[in-house]
């Protein structure tokens, strides 16, 4: 959500990092089902269909998972003593 791509495009289009990632998804063919308990975020959520990312854009959002490494699991995490996930 604080991706300088996705807030730049979210500048650009006047939609929120959210909507932005929302809109990517449709684009490249994801069923998107948004949670959100709060009643502004779900009608944000909503918002999303007057506006279409260019290739380029797209392009440039599927890009940032192949230059940037995340790592979200912890390989140090053991199970019934087992170690899960190698170095």
């Amino acid at each position: 959500m604080k991706d300088e791509v996705i807030v730049s495009l979210g500048e650009k289009y006047g939609k929120s990092p959210a909507q932005i990632i929302l809109r990517w998804h449709l684009q490249i063919g994801n069923i998107v089902i948004p949670k959100s308990v709060t009643a502004s975020r779900i009608v944000e959520n909503s918002l999303i269909y007057d506006f279409q990312l260019t290739d380029e854009e797209m392009d440039t959002i599927n890009a940032l998972g192949t230059t940037k490494a995340k790592r979200y699991l912890n390989p140090g995490f053991h199970s019934n003593g087992r170690k899960v996930f190698p170095e």
